[in-house]
């Protein structure tokens, strides 16, 4: 089951400094039968997906973000898009690579998402007071 929801273990380290902005920040593709969530505390490869187009690991994160929106903290990266792919994912693990695979959230992306030697687009929501890819409330 893939669990929607911000790494528990990542809360304290964003806030003991652990994660910088020129880490590595990777995102890894899982199917319907991974088991990550909000407890997972590194990257694992247990339930990620294979196909054209992705190779284990996932890919690599740009353009990191932060800053206050309202009264709260943010954390985002560029959307990502993966031209010529084949591969189904029903959800994503967001992970320092940097810093020992440490996992920031997971990403459950409500259904399986089929692509066929096209474009795998994910989208992170622009930040707002109550919405952004890493919200600390």
């Amino acid at each position: 089951m893939i669990t929607h929801g911000f790494a528990l273990d990542a809360k304290l380290q964003f806030l003991t400094g652990v994660h910088q902005p020129n880490d590595t920040y990777k995102i890894a593709l899982y199917s319907e039968k991974a088991t990550v969530g909000p407890a997972t505390k590194t990257y694992t490869n247990a339930g990620e997906i294979a196909g054209a187009g992705y190779s284990p690991g996932g890919f690599v994160l740009t353009g990191f973000k932060s800053g206050i929106a309202g009264q709260n903290a943010y954390v985002t990266f560029n959307d990502l898009k993966i031209d010529r792919a084949t591969f189904t994912a029903s959800g994503a693990l967001v992970y320092n690579a940097t810093k020992g695979n440490a996992a920031l959230c997971v990403l459950n992306f409500g259904a399986a998402r089929p692509v066929f030697d096209g474009a795998f687009e994910l989208k992170f929501p622009n930040p707002t007071e109550k919405n952004a890819l890493i919200l600390l409330a």
